[in-house]
């Protein structure tokens, strides 16, 4: 691979986690007092309230995330940040609510840490077993939008495919290494949950990211040449 490519991989993937993972980031401090932070900055405990901020967040963060793809790819850059800001807030809200609403419905969020019968780091594991899928899907899925957006419509399922595969693959990785490099496990102290959802967070974009930035750049190469 060319230094070039090289380059494109790697801004795409860092811009990736800068944006993505860091919306976020964002949106769990915003709702501290918690893990992240121990500020108080949103006070209100309006439903609502949340919810606005919320989606701003992730608006503003996919936006981001297209702008760049957009100035990088040479695209049209308010269509992209428009499909990459509904795309990623769409995601997210979608499958945030589904793990909050099979969390409640067991009770309390907590109680997805025990879904599988207790053994050594079981609740770390448990959260794995959720979360990866989560992150690989809803990579795919923004993938296969940005790749459609880009006019690379025969390739959005295998870029999609390519790109959620190595998220899920990325936020594995991460997760494993804290808990066997660290010792930081969910359930287990110094390890947070929240603190650990956004580590491997941040590993997930850099790793879809790069599949992304590596998908496109072929197919960049492929029209140039």
């Amino acid at each position: 691979m060319k230094l070039k490519s090289v380059a494109f991989v790697s801004v795409l993937g860092f811009w990736t986690a800068f944006t993505l993972a860091g919306s976020v980031w964002v949106w769990l401090f915003l709702l501290g007092p918690n893990s992240i932070t121990r500020l108080d900055l949103i006070r209100s405990n309006n439903i609502l309230v949340l919810l606005i901020v919320a989606l701003t967040v992730f608006l503003c963060g996919g936006g981001l995330w297209g702008l760049g793809i957009a100035r990088l790819m040479n695209a049209d850059a308010t269509s992209m940040v428009i499909a990459c800001a509904l795309s990623w807030s769409a995601t997210v809200f979608t499958f945030a609510g589904a793990i909050s609403f099979w969390g409640i419905s067991l009770g309390s969020l907590s109680q997805l840490a025990y879904i599988l019968p207790y053994f050594p780091h079981s609740h770390h594991y448990s959260f794995l077993l959720i979360f990866v899928p989560v992150i690989g899907i809803v990579t795919a899925i923004n993938g296969y939008v940005v790749t459609g957006k880009l006019g690379f419509k025969e390739l959005r399922k295998s870029v999609g495919l390519y790109a959620g595969l190595a998220a899920a693959l990325g936020f594995l990785t991460v997760g494993l290494i804290l808990l066997f490099g660290l010792g930081w496990g969910v359930g287990e102290r110094p390890g947070k949950m929240l603190s650990l959802l956004e580590l491997c967070n941040i590993g997930a974009a850099l790793a879809g990211g790069m599949a992304l930035g590596w998908a496109l750049n072929k197919s960049r190469i492929r029209l140039d040449g």
